[in-house]
Parts: C-alpha cells; structure tokens; sequence
C-alpha cells in the first residue's frame, strides 16, 4: 500500500526496537484513496487516524470495513501506533499526525539543496534568521497572554466542552479538581 524507499526500511529497523516510528497519514491517505476514493471514506480515515481511544478508532475502522472491506485490509496492515492517535506511546510528548514541518524546511531549502555545504549552511541561517525576525514582529503586534495558535486551539476546545467548567480546589499540588455542567458534578484528582 505505502511505498518507501528500501534503503530508508533497512535504517529505520536497524534503529531498535525502542525508537517509535509513525507513517504521515496525509501521505499514507496520499497512497490509499487511488485505491478508495471518496470523500466519505477520506473522513473515515481521518476519524480513525484522529481517534483518540482504542474504541473510537475500531469503531471508525469498523465503519470503513462496512464499507469496503478490502480498504479495511489496507489499513489493518499497518500498525495504528504508526498512525493513529489512539495507539500512539504514551512516553511521548507529541502527537503530530503529519510532517508537515518537515516538508515546509525542505520546500525553503529546496533552492540551496545542491550548493555546495557553506553556502547551504549560510543559507539556512539566512532562512532560519529571517523566520525568528518576522515570528518575533508578529507576536510583538500580539496582546494575548499565550501565543496566538494556542489560544485558537483552547477556544475551540471551550466551544467542544459543551457547557463543561473546571475549577480549582485550592490546593497547593494543583491537581484536586471538579467539572460541571449545572447538572453533573464530578471531582477530578490529576494524580
């Protein structure tokens, strides 16, 4: 289903057993839909890959297996800990689905990939200066108190929470909770 280039299988299995390795889902879905078009089954995908617990990701590949279980079959040949949420190691502190920064550094070298090493050194700080300038004037223009893409994420998981509020207790190890929702109560101990 996913072709990657045998030198790169033959290093990233000789990195160990303990080295967590994940598959870009764009790409893996990039491979997939010439087989499975539709729009339908692209959200499917999605859901699965975006799952995160172990139920809503069979619950989502059971709904792309009803579908077409053929297209079932390709995605149950990859492993989920390489591209669903719900499967990911819980020792890591990242749980990005796509490279996309990955591709977006190698799109602003692209033009400097064949200079010789100086100049490509020199014109990746050159890249790496001009993006801090321009990040650091744009968050000078900024009146929040966290960056900008943070809070866009809180507020739309405030508007996700459906009414839910948490409040402190007062504790001194800050983990004693409780939500609400003016109808359930429920105490939370973060430890």
């Amino acid at each position: 289903m996913y072709v990657i280039i045998q030198g790169l299988v033959d290093v990233i299995k000789g990195l160990g057993e303990t080295v967590e390795r994940r598959f870009c889902v764009k790409h893996l879905y990039g491979n997939w839909k010439k087989r499975f078009p539709g729009a339908h089954m692209k959200e499917l995908l999605w859901k699965s890959a975006r799952a995160t617990t172990v139920p809503d990701f069979n619950q989502a590949m059971q709904k792309i297996k009803d579908i077409n279980p053929e297209a079932y079959n390709e995605m149950a040949k990859v492993p989920p800990a390489q591209w669903s949420r719900s499967a990911f190691s819980t020792r890591t502190q990242c749980d990005l689905q796509v490279n996309n920064m990955c591709e977006a550094f190698n799109r602003a070298i692209l033009g400097l990939r064949e200079k010789p090493v100086i100049t490509l050194l020199e014109g990746i700080k050159h890249y790496i200066t001009v993006r801090i300038v321009k990040q650091r004037q744009m968050l000078e223009r900024y009146n929040g108190e966290i960056c900008p893409k943070i809070q866009v994420l809180i507020e739309k998981n405030k508007r996700s929470a459906g009414g839910w509020k948490a409040t402190w207790h007062g504790d001194m190890e800050m983990v004693n909770f409780s939500v609400t929702n003016e109808t359930d109560k429920y105490i939370v101990n973060l430890t």
